[in-house]
């Protein structure tokens, strides 16, 4: 079994405060928009969701914390297609998901039968609220990515082209990953909504910082998720079967290498980290300003903290025994969201 129980961080882990507030309320719009229905709500329960999120940003507010929840929501019913109410078995049928999704972010109508692409259109309006162009352009651009590659890359490039080199897997996977598009959040769910002015976005130590999140986040998630994607026949490539392939390591040396990705990319995080901290400290930028770079890298701690213990807390990959007390689909609502039409009263 590849799982391992000593994958950690050094970041400190805190979960928001409306956490449990939150619960009802996100999975109450998850019925809502018909992404899951009674058959398919334990397996979104067992996703943990709202406590991945609560992690993540654990100083949003209320509405932001459910709103984060939502998108991610989004993510789980295109990912997780045997998961949800409308699955879509065909690269094809994803690929046109994904397209509705990208018409919706370039201002299509409300026309649509696919209750995923109608509940991301709600998603995007709520995450675009208040935010400047720039950073709209920028969200779009990276949603635009994530959804391209989850049906040109993700589950058709082992297929069309054979496993991925490592060097080949990781640059893909760091768009599969879906980081780029949490990244932006950083700026969203703060309290001021400040965003990141252009030349912090653009040093590249920024660009490496993202990186190495994103590898610990593949170290983690892959080996975790590895059995699981056996026993699903899930044609997606995986660290481990990467490392099978082009270095001939058993599952055990393909682990140790994954523990070993984590902590350099953990090393390289905290040395770069200093190097862009102090150097935007020195540029004397606007308060504001300043405050979304600060908040940026703690959202980068506080998502990797989040991803790890994430993975101790869900029992999506099996070696979590599931809470008979969470994982019903009968739990009571703390407040009823509307209803996609009274949404749009």
């Amino acid at each position: 079994m590849p799982f391992v129980p000593d994958f950690t961080t050094p970041f400190r882990y805190r979960l928001n405060p409306h956490l449990a507030e939150v619960v009802p309320r996100a999975r109450q719009w998850m019925r809502a928009f018909e992404l899951v229905d009674d058959a398919h709500m334990v397996g979104y329960e067992m996703a943990r969701i709202p406590e991945l999120m609560a992690a993540a940003y654990p100083v949003a507010s209320a509405e932001d914390l459910l709103l984060s929840c939502d998108a991610m929501g989004v993510m789980f019913a295109i990912e997780d297609e045997d998961s949800g109410s409308n699955p879509r078995h065909t690269v094809a049928g994803i690929a046109a998901r994904c397209e509705g999704m990208v018409e919706v972010m370039g201002g299509a109508g409300p026309d649509t039968k696919d209750p995923v692409v109608a509940a991301f259109r709600d998603v995007w309006s709520r995450l675009t609220t208040g935010m400047s162009d720039a950073w709209v352009a920028r969200h779009r651009g990276n949603w635009t990515a994530f959804l391209d590659n989850h049906h040109t890359w993700e589950p058709v490039v082992v297929a069309q082209s054979g496993m991925p080199t490592l060097s080949n897997y990781l640059q893909g996977r760091a768009i599969s990953s879906g980081m780029y598009v949490l990244y932006d959040w950083s700026e969203r769910f703060s309290a001021d909504r400040a965003e990141l002015p252009q030349p912090a976005l653009d040093d590249p130590r920024l660009a490496a910082l993202h990186l190495a999140v994103i590898y610990t986040i593949i170290a983690i998630n892959d080996p975790h998720s590895y059995e699981r994607e056996l026993s699903r026949n899930d044609p997606v490539p995986n660290l481990l079967k990467v490392l099978a392939q082009h270095e001939n390591l058993n599952v055990e040396e393909s682990v140790e290498r994954a523990r070993k990705m984590l902590a350099d990319a953990i090393e390289e995080y905290l040395d770069v980290e200093f190097d862009y901290l102090a150097h935007w400290r020195r540029q004397d930028l606007p308060a504001g300003q300043m405050s979304a770079v600060e908040q940026r890298l703690r959202d980068l701690r506080n998502w990797m903290a989040s991803n790890c213990r994430w993975h101790y807390l869900t029992p999506r990959y099996a070696h979590v025994p599931r809470d008979p007390d969470r994982d019903r689909p009968d739990l009571p609502t703390a407040r009823p969201e509307p209803t996609p039409a009274e949404r749009s009263q």
